[in-house]
């Protein structure tokens, strides 16, 4: 009889595993306001990391990246610094040190600072059209065009390429991982905006900038990895390597890195998994629309 009385209330709960009774299912709805829209984690993450990048005077320069650089890596001192500036010709004592422009992080002395505008930098770099001129070189005249003057077709300039092309797949990847964790990170904060998203992911990359910069070396590809041009125009950088990665990026589509097959950046997508925010895409006053509408 005991046995019958067990067997029977085994039966009863396995019927009803994965049922959700009516105060479960408000709980769920009230956990998920009607105001509430599922978002892709990544644009916001590359716009908040846009936002740090540094300018000088309005605009983006390589010129003083590797001083600034050099010092948040710790491999420059602020006096090898400053006598680089003055070998360029500028006053060190006439850059001020308080400032919204970027000059300030070559005196202020301020680590942290020079540590997220360098991680910044690196991590936009591979967000960005690249100039397609970088990657050529002019071939020389022979024959009847050398005795015409006629200007030969550039070609691609292969120490160029292997010089440039590794730090960008250590860049492309480094964003796929400081990213994914900033993602991971959001995920935990659901029903923020998209400003306070965005505000926390500009924390969170100052927060792992070091992070970041020991990445990219780490995250190179082999000494000995050949890389094979697929696209090089009108701001499109196309190419891959033996060692699996396939490194696209396009205005249009913006960076799509995939490794071995695996999206590993981009189209929503990092470390192959589509990270998603429940974000307060609208004021509160359309969820109480949407409640009256269901009355």
């Amino acid at each position: 009889m005991k046995l019958k009385t067990l067997a029977a209330a085994l039966l009863i709960g396995s019927s009803l595993v994965g049922c959700e009774f009516p105060a479960q299912q408000s709980q769920a709805k009230a956990a998920s306001p009607l105001n509430w829209v599922s978002v892709p984690a990544l644009p916001i993450i590359e716009d908040a990391v846009m936002s740090l990048a540094p300018t000088f005077q309005g605009k983006r320069t390589e010129q003083f990246m590797p001083q600034i650089c050099g010092m948040a890596r710790g491999q420059l001192s602020q006096e090898q610094v400053n006598t680089q500036l003055t070998q360029m010709g500028i006053d060190v004592s006439r850059i001020p040190r308080q400032s919204q422009d970027a000059t300030a992080l070559l005196v202020n002395r301020d680590r942290a600072a020079q540590a997220t505008a360098c991680a910044a930098y690196q991590a936009t770099s591979v967000l960005m059209a690249v100039d397609a001129r970088a990657f050529l070189k002019p071939a020389p005249a022979t024959g009847e065009k050398a005795a015409e003057k006629t200007p030969a077709q550039p070609q691609l300039d292969e120490r160029a390429l292997a010089s440039v092309l590794p730090i960008k797949v250590a860049q492309a990847r480094a964003n796929a991982d400081i990213f994914a964790l900033i993602a991971e990170n959001l995920q935990r904060t659901p029903g923020q905006s998209l400003a306070e998203y965005r505000e926390r992911a500009r924390d969170l990359f100052s927060r792992l900038a070091p992070t970041y910069l020991a990445r990219v070396p780490a995250k190179l590809p082999p000494a000995d990895a050949s890389y094979q041009m697929v696209g090089l125009q009108n701001g499109r950088l196309d190419f891959t390597s033996n060692a699996g990665v396939h490194f696209d990026y396009a205005v249009d589509q913006g960076l799509v890195l995939t490794q071995n097959g695996v999206l590993w950046y981009g189209k929503g997508q990092l470390l192959g998994r589509d990270y998603r925010l429940r974000a307060a895409y609208f004021q509160p006053e359309v969820a109480q629309l949407l409640s009256a509408a269901k009355q």
